[in-house]
């Protein structure tokens, strides 16, 4: 804005003061109202003219400030003027000469309300006064202007003698002067007054002008407005809330020192006049002042949160505002009380956040949470909970809201009820119990009940529970392993136990009775038994253990038409698998309850695919037999197989009696691209068994037959070498190695073996020993799997001498191993005992598929024992007879 505009608006500011009378001190108020601009603006205006010296001012009380122009002096060259007297009281000039009528002058001089007098404008010396200045002091006229100027003023800082000269010359050369000062009555009382200085004119002569008032009434009312001012100001300033009081015209009164701070008015700045748009934002400004009005039409008080800008930064406040009355009841003001709120409502949104998150953190919380009150009725279910207890996703709520949880069917059902009447005697309480919850919930609850207090007394309770269903069926799953693991560890103690214990035992019913025994002897099992197998397909018990009761009458079947041959035994005799049965207690009959089992294995006892019987297991884990327990006992099977055969193949080479079989099979070498042998004859000497289901076949024949065995043993797999062992003109010796042949791996299983055999004419005739006993139609059905035209030429039961062969035989058998007699027997039928040696002890042993050393080894052992059991007493009596 340029220089003239800003001088146009101090001129427009001061022409205010001119218009109310020149010397009339006016109020903020009174001159914004004037101009019709904003007060702080107008404030702004009339300090600067201060600065220049163009207006005066002074505090009115504590809150409050008035403002004068000073008396203007004369300039030089002016005609005379007469002094006249204003409505307030000041002194002011005409354009009418004083000379024209002193009487004038002196009727004007006297009818002035306030003092008057005249100054030498050269020494201060009093001219003259009038009789209202004569009053003041208490002085006659006569009396007053006999008196020098010291004599009616203090000297008094700062009302000293050379200030008060100052003010006399400065008036007369710098112009007009207003100040206060204290003059000194006749009675030597000091009265404050208030002088006007200026140069006048009176009758052709220079002098100073004075007007004096006496502000004696002014000063005290203004010292009592102040000290009550202080006062209460001191008092608002205590106060810890923000305390303003503004006008009908939302102009301020007063304010204490909080909402200063609050709005950014310093302390020593006046706030009379100031409005809030002085302070705020128009937006907020508009808004408080609607607020104001608001009080004005209702008379009532309101509370409003705000938020207002501060120094601070943003500050929410609450302000509770009451209309003033007069005494006519009618508002005048408006006092308002505002408090700083911020750290509250901060507080307040934490609280919100804190529990908006324990609110967040209950709904949301892994485990069940329910709500007791002091009656222990559930008055809420967190989601969890509602899980847990199997709520409908149609219902809003469970129908257990509102119910003593002590009256729940499906907690009294688990006999645990009371316990949570233990909370209200404020002990915390833990739980767990499998229940159903009134939806049908299965569920294993665990958790923890904790008491509630409110201002001492018993407010209810909290209940913190999880569904370990899980959990417990882990924890159920880790004992059944530890189980399992107990007992795999115990049944390889007992299969270990057995396998020791069946190679001592020489008969079948021995080995039978160690297995059932060692088993029921077992923690892991309640008892156990052997059956044996019909070609009618029924079982015949033969032994048992730790069981009381007889089996006899049980019907027991593999026939599959029958309706007890569809459990497991049936379908092991059928699969030659071992089979399994778990968790029978609940759905078994009275029999399976008196004997107390709860899962039952039955095993195939099979060897070299003969079948043997069957082997029933029962134990009171209601999980026993699974997978690496089933493998364990399957093995039994095979060890009990095994060793079954093993005694019958003993007691067929040992026993005095034997069964001989004998058995025809035409075209036995007859294959799609070889005929039958149609040379002959072949006889069969002897067949070595070297285990593993191999064997060495020794027998003779002449050349051109041997030649057709060469080239029928090219078109079989089970002929793995043909070597000749000694050739003459009419007669070969040769030697077979089959592995897994099928006339001699079935008659192995029995415990059999070859005594002689015959091939003429492409036919297979052979007689076979058998342990006694054995099932013939057993055997001869089994050979004739392989070969269907086999067939059975007769059977009968053979006493062999004591004092010949046999009992040898029997003698080398009891006496040798299985890998001694087959050297030995290999070395005899090969021709290493022949001279000069047909075939060398390394021939033979490569024969036998071990070192050369080995085989010397034993045929050192065996030669050895064959001599000791010629030559003791026993061998002479029973063997030389002698």
């Amino acid at each position: 804005m340029g220089s003239g505009r800003s001088e146009d608006i101090y001129a427009e500011t001061l022409a205010v003061f001119d218009q109310h009378g020149r010397y009339e001190p006016l109020t903020t108020p009174e001159v914004t109202d004037t101009l019709d601009v904003k007060r702080r603006t107008v404030y702004k205006r009339l300090r600067k003219l201060v600065d220049r010296g163009e207006l005066e001012t002074k505090e009115a009380g504590s809150n409050a400030r008035v403002w004068w122009r000073p008396p203007e002096a004369a300039t030089a060259g002016d005609r005379p003027e007469t002094q006249s007297v204003d409505r307030g009281g000041t002194a002011r000039t005409d354009d009418r000469s004083v000379g024209q009528s002193d009487a004038s002058y002196h009727k004007i001089f006297e009818a002035m309300p306030d003092g008057v007098l005249l100054h030498d404008s050269a020494d201060g010396t009093i001219i003259d006064a009038n009789d209202t200045f004569c009053e003041m002091l208490g002085y006659s006229r006569e009396e007053l202007l006999a008196l020098n100027f010291e004599a009616i003023h203090t000297d008094v800082p700062p009302y000293t003698l050379e200030q008060g000269k100052q003010y006399i010359e400065q008036a007369a050369s710098e112009g007009p002067q207003t100040f206060e000062w204290l003059d000194e009555t006749k009675e030597g009382e000091q009265i404050p007054v208030e002088v006007h200085l200026r140069q006048a004119t009176i009758d052709g002569d220079d002098c100073i002008l004075g007007v004096v008032r006496d502000i004696s009434e002014r000063k005290e009312q203004e010292q009592e407005v102040q000290e009550t001012a202080q006062q209460l100001q001191g008092i608002l300033d205590t106060v810890e809330a923000a305390i303003f009081l503004k006008d009908t015209d939302g102009q301020y009164l007063l304010m204490n020192q909080n909402w200063r701070e609050m709005v950014g008015i310093e302390t020593d700045e006046p706030v009379a006049g100031l409005t809030d748009q002085d302070l705020f934002p128009a937006e907020i400004a508009t808004k408080k002042r609607a607020d104001d009005q608001r009080v004005f039409e209702r008379n009532e008080t309101i509370e409003i949160e705000e938020e207002i800008p501060t120094p601070d930064g943003s500050k929410t406040v609450l302000t509770r505002k009451t209309p003033i009355f007069d005494d006519d009841s009618e508002p005048y003001a408006v006092c308002a009380v505002a408090t700083d709120i911020t750290e509250r409502k901060d507080r307040e949104l934490e609280l919100r956040a804190s529990r908006r998150f324990n609110e967040e953190l209950v709904e949301n919380a892994p485990f069940g949470m329910f709500r007791l009150d002091e009656r222990l009725q559930i008055t809420y279910e967190n989601p969890r909970a509602q899980e847990i207890i199997g709520l409908p996703e149609e219902m809003e709520r469970s129908a257990a809201i509102g119910v003593d949880i002590r009256e729940l069917p499906s907690i009294q059902e688990t006999g645990k009820s009371e316990m949570f009447t233990r909370l209200k005697d404020g002990e915390t309480v833990e739980f767990e119990f499998p229940f159903e919850s009134i939806y049908g919930k299965e569920a294993y609850f665990s958790g923890r009940g904790v008491p509630l207090y409110r201002n001492g007394e018993f407010d209810g309770a909290v209940l913190m529970a999880n569904d370990i269903s899980d959990r417990r069926q882990r924890e159920r799953e880790l004992e059944r392993q530890r189980e399992q693991l107990a007992a795999l560890n115990e049944l390889n103690d007992v299969v270990r136990g057995i396998t020791d214990a069946v190679i001592d035992q020489s008969t079948r019913s021995e080995i039978e009775g160690v297995v059932c025994d060692q088993l029921a002897a077992s923690d892991s099992y309640r008892f156990a038994w052997i059956s044996s197998v019909g070609l009618d397909m029924q079982l015949k018990p033969r032994t048992r253990a730790g069981i009381d009761a007889s089996l006899d009458e049980i019907p027991l079947s593999a026939d599959p038409a029958d309706p007890t041959g569809q459990g497991p035994i049936g379908n092991a005799v059928r699969s030659q698998e071992v089979h399994v049965r778990q968790h029978l207690l609940d759905g078994t009959e009275g029999a399976d309850r008196e004997y107390l089992f709860r899962s039952a294995a039955a095993i195939p006892i099979v060897h070299q695919e003969i079948l043997y019987g069957v082997l029933a297991i029962y134990s009171k884990r209601s999980d026993a037999f699974a997978e690496e327990e089933r493998e364990v006992v399957g093995q039994l099977g095979e060890v009990v197989g095994h060793a079954i055969a093993a005694v019958n193949r003993k007691r067929a080479l040992m026993s005095n009696e034997v069964t001989e079989l004998e058995i025809r099979i035409p075209q036995l070498l007859e294959s799609p691209d070889q005929p039958a042998i149609a040379e002959g004859p072949v006889t069969i000497e002897r067949t070595v068994p070297l285990g593993d289901d191999e064997y060495l076949v020794y027998g003779t024949t002449n050349r051109s037959t041997m030649a057709e065995i060469r080239a029928a043993a090219e078109q079989h797999s089970d002929v793995k070498a043909v070597r000749t062992i000694d050739e003459g003109d009419d007669c070969v010796r040769f030697e077979q190695h089959l592995s897994n042949p099928p006339v001699s791996s079935t008659i192995a299983d029995y415990g059999g073996y070859f005594e002689s055999g015959r091939i003429e004419d492409g036919e297979f005739t052979t007689a076979i020993h058998l342990p006694p006993g054995t099932d013939i139609r057993q055997v001869v059905s089994d050979i004739q799997k392989r070969y269907p035209d086999a067939e059975s030429v007769s059977h009968k039961q053979v006493t062999r001498d004591e004092q010949g062969p046999g009992q040898l035989q029997s003698l080398l058998t009891e006496k040798l191993t299985d890998r001694q007699r087959a050297a030995l027997e290999a070395g005899y039928y090969g021709g290493f005992f022949e001279w000069p040696r047909d075939r060398s002890g390394e021939d033979v042993a490569a024969s036998l598929g071990i070192g050369a050393s080995t085989f010397h080894q034993h045929v050192r052992k065996a030669e050895k024992k064959l001599l000791d059991a010629l030559f003791t007493e026993t061998g002479e009596s029973h063997i030389l007879g002698s």
